[in-house]
């Protein structure tokens, strides 16, 4: 990928801060994925492997609340999901289910815990880029809840 690709994705929030090249770098460990509607990219109750970007499209985050499955959010172009995995080995609390044919870039949560214990400054940023995207999602969750 060419510097101005990975200059799109500077708006996304776990690269808040990383610099063109290192966006690049990162990008560099992830694969594309193309889903169709109604794929389902991450299932409800199963372990984290990998997290997600999307490059373009529509995917809904979904909650299975026993015969009604309630719609949490809608994701759009340059969101993540699926991060949660990287910081916790909890189950996926949510499916994530294509909405549109969307292009993704798939990164492997193995491959950044490595890149972590090999001390990547470059991930470390990023990771420091997640605790704010957490924060900012509790921030959100608590201001719903009061209102």
């Amino acid at each position: 990928m060419d510097a101005p690709r990975y200059e799109r994705y500077s708006s996304v929030p776990l690269f808040e801060g990383l610099q063109p090249e290192e966006i690049g770098a990162l990008l560099g460990y992830s694969q594309e994925v193309i889903v169709d509607a109604g794929d389902v990219v991450i299932s409800e109750g199963d372990t984290p492997g990998h997290f997600f970007i999307i490059a373009e499209g529509t995917l809904d985050v979904i909650k299975s609340d026993g015969e009604n499955p309630k719609v949490l959010a809608r994701l759009s172009d340059l969101s993540s999901f699926g991060e949660m995995g990287l910081v916790c080995e909890n189950l996926h609390t949510a499916s994530v289910v294509a909405v549109s044919r969307s292009r993704l870039r798939s990164f492997s949560i193995a491959k950044f815990k490595e890149l972590l214990e090999m001390q990547d400054r470059t991930v470390y940023r990023m990771v420091l880029g997640l605790a704010r995207l957490i924060a900012m999602r509790l921030q959100s969750s608590d201001h719903r809840r009061v209102n």
